[in-house]
């Protein structure tokens, strides 16, 4: 028999091996995304190019570094790739569950690991790369080390490198530092030095390299974007009815006795979802970087009010059953709508690559759409139209790219234009163009994704 003490891991590594299960059909399957214009952009680096001086890129760089190096090592493979955010979402997970054991006990560390990997966003997200999820990785094991271990320096390492991944990043980071200068103030610059120490220098660096090209698209072009005050309201909403067992998990802490242990990530999770609304435009995988501290607070929570509450067992035995109906038949439904629908790929995808292929020929360059043509670029071995590859309406909208520029420059060469009923094409310089310079070539209806037209465009008036 397992001794008791090895029983929680046990438990951890039963819920990861189920984590992957339930996952595992979505590593090997392309679908629309911003993921493909991350993919491209590694592609891109591991042929010599840079972010922010070859194309435009809105993030910081480490993400697209590390496809980068799994690009340049496989090629491009969707598994490889998209195991990137599956070993984060993993590696997070175990964080979580340190954490929570060693700064509060067994069954809590259990609960919480639960929690977060039950969750249908960590599910949905630990298979599209976008950052996010290793974001949250490096952020989860800074803050193990900080509230875990008080290792300061190496806290402020992982700190650091997850400024580097995403911006979003430093509202918790921020919040952590706030928290150590008003109640251990002696260790702050023990924190301080490395998280500065990489989050200073790389901005140095790339200030220094590229000026503005670097400072515009990821700073002043998250400013500039267009308000979705509507669309942010309805993500919201989205994010807590999809996974409303860890968000009414942690809002029952109200109930436990003994919060005071809670204090950093209850400050930490209310501040970054407090946040949120403040964006002019937000998506749903931001809600990621709370998920690890709402987890912690429901596993301490619920642990809490089973061993802490003075009401009868068969009480507490009935209540906790009645939970656990309900935490199974919503992970059922989860992990029905992912296998059924969320991880099961583009429906007209090989339809897609077929037209283009049918209707380009080897010096044909792709253009349009972000979220399918770098995609349809990788699987046919195509080229995106001077590396173009974020076509996101927000780019041009913002003014962070000219869009009559950007299309004025695609004169004279051989463009297959990718089209969708939205985003790029509700533009009207685009429809303008389009209608003036391209000729429809036909258009495929995916059930899910809606309508892809195409256009070919040589001849310009």
């Amino acid at each position: 028999m397992l001794k008791k003490n090895k029983l929680p891991y046990a438990a951890f590594l039963l819920f990861a091996a189920v984590f992957v299960i339930l996952t595992y059909k979505g590593l090997g399957v392309a679908q629309p995304g911003d993921e493909n214009d991350y993919f491209y952009m590694g592609k891109l680096i591991a042929e010599g190019k840079m972010p922010y001086k070859d194309f435009f890129y809105a993030h910081p760089p480490l993400h697209i570094y590390i496809i980068a190096l799994v690009y340049r090592i496989f090629g491009f493979n969707i598994t490889a790739l998209k195991l990137i955010p599956l070993i984060s979402a993993l590696i997070s997970s175990f964080f979580i569950f340190k954490l929570t054991k060693e700064k509060f006990g067994n069954l809590e560390s259990v609960i919480a690991s639960l929690l977060f990997m039950s969750s249908y966003s960590i599910m949905f997200n630990s298979v599209f790369s976008l950052g996010i999820m290793t974001a949250t990785m490096f952020l989860v094991i800074g803050f193990y080390f900080l509230f875990a271990e008080n290792n300061y320096y190496t806290s402020g390492l992982f700190l650091g490198l997850a400024s580097i991944t995403r911006l979003l990043a430093l509202v918790p980071i921020f919040t952590a530092l706030a928290i150590i200068f008003f109640y251990d103030r002696k260790n702050l610059a023990k924190l301080l030095l490395p998280f500065l120490g990489i989050f200073l220098a790389l901005n140095l660096i790339f200030i220094f390299l590229y000026g503005g090209s670097y400072i515009d698209p990821i700073y002043k072009f998250h400013l500039l974007k267009k308000t979705g005050s509507g669309e942010n309201l309805r993500e919201y909403f989205d994010a807590v009815k999809y996974n409303w067992v860890i968000f009414l998990s942690a809002a029952a802490f109200v109930f436990a006795k003994g919060k005071k242990p809670l204090a950093p990530f209850l400050v930490t999770s209310a501040i970054y979802l407090i946040f949120l609304l403040t964006l002019k435009k937000f998506f749903g995988f931001y809600f990621v970087i709370a998920f690890p501290f709402l987890a912690v607070i429901g596993g301490y929570t619920l642990a809490n009010i089973l061993t802490q509450t003075k009401i009868n067992n068969k009480f507490k035995m009935a209540i906790g059953g009645v939970f656990m109906l309900l935490f199974l038949w919503n992970l059922a439904a989860d992990a029905s709508f992912l296998q059924k629908k969320g991880l099961t790929g583009f429906e007209r995808g090989n339809d897609l690559v077929n037209f283009v292929n049918s209707n380009s020929n080897q010096d044909t360059l792709l253009f349009g759409d972000a979220s399918v043509t770098p995609l349809l670029a990788l699987l046919t071995d195509k080229k995106i139209a001077f590396d173009f590859v974020d076509t996101n309406d927000q780019v041009f909208s913002s003014k962070a790219v000219d869009i009559n520029q950007a299309l004025s420059s695609l004169k004279g060469n051989d463009i297959l234009f990718i089209a969708r009923d939205k985003g790029l094409s509700s533009l009207k310089e685009v429809r303008n163009f389009l209608n003036k310079n391209c000729d429809f070539l036909g258009s495929i209806n995916d059930k899910t994704e809606g309508n892809y037209i195409f256009y070919r465009c040589r001849q310009f008036k």
